[in-house]
């Protein structure tokens, strides 16, 4: 890690500080390139919170969130998660953006009413249920199939213990069809994001997941562009968003 420029990174985006240490978080486990960890960086950045001084690169594609370490901490295995002070740990994408936004409400990215967060949730649980994971599980399941020949082949058969190779079309089709429905529902209600006229975390969610596996695996965009326009078009937007580029550029930093 290049920590000066860190330091300017956090300088130009006037991160909180002084919220940060209210938070009271030890340490923030992480694998920045991949997508959950995203979720969770671009969502602490809109909020102007501060995770570069705690956070901690696992070496997911080692395994070494699985190890004993890592295991003992958090038993599911899975990154990001974070550890409060007092031993509190934290982990699923979404709950930590929960609880991000608990304590730290303002902005608001899951609702500043009780309408507001119950129509994110909603809408977080649509786009979830019906784009995200099955577009999760068709890459998983087609790099355990004979259509997967590249660096990805056989990826998770260390993380997965079922995969089922012959169902990774059937899963991206519905992964699909989710999208093109609601490029229907955006015909008869437009709006620049997925829950209304202000950005919330199924749009980071969504991103992220159309983003990161365009190129490995689920090309929805690339195959399927003259049906999604609305989706394109929502991407471009949330590409533009500074917390977004800043996110990008984090990755690159560390990763190089």
């Amino acid at each position: 890690r290049k920590l000066g420029s860190s330091l300017e990174i956090a300088f130009r985006w006037n991160l909180d500080r002084d919220a940060m240490a209210d938070l009271k978080i030890k340490t923030y486990y992480t694998f920045a390139k991949f997508p959950n960890p995203m979720i969770v960086e671009i969502f602490a950045r809109e909020k102007g919170i501060d995770l570069f001084a705690i956070e901690k690169q696992v070496d997911a594609p080692g395994l070494e969130n699985r190890n004993a370490e890592h295991l003992a901490r958090n038993p599911a295995g899975q990154l990001p998660y974070l550890e409060l002070e007092d031993g509190t740990v934290i982990a699923e994408t979404i709950s930590i953006c929960e609880w991000l936004e608990e304590v730290k409400p303002e902005p608001a990215f899951i609702g500043s009413t009780p309408e507001k967060r119950a129509v994110a949730r909603m809408w977080q649980r649509r786009m979830e249920e019906h784009f995200v994971y099955p577009t999760f599980y068709s890459v998983r399941f087609w790099t355990a199939s004979d259509d997967c020949t590249g660096p990805l082949k056989n990826f998770f058969a260390q993380r997965n213990k079922i995969l089922i190779p012959g169902a990774w079309k059937e899963m991206q089709a519905w992964a699909l069809s989710r999208l093109e429905w609601l490029e229907e529902v955006k015909k008869g209600s437009p709006s620049d994001y997925i829950a209304g006229d202000e950005m919330t975390v199924v749009d980071i969610q969504v991103y992220t997941t159309l983003v990161f596996f365009e190129d490995l695996g689920a090309p929805f965009m690339a195959q399927h562009g003259e049906r999604l326009r609305w989706t394109k078009a929502f991407v471009a937007r949330m590409a533009a968003r500074p917390a977004v580029k800043a996110c990008h550029d984090h990755v690159k930093e560390v990763f190089g």
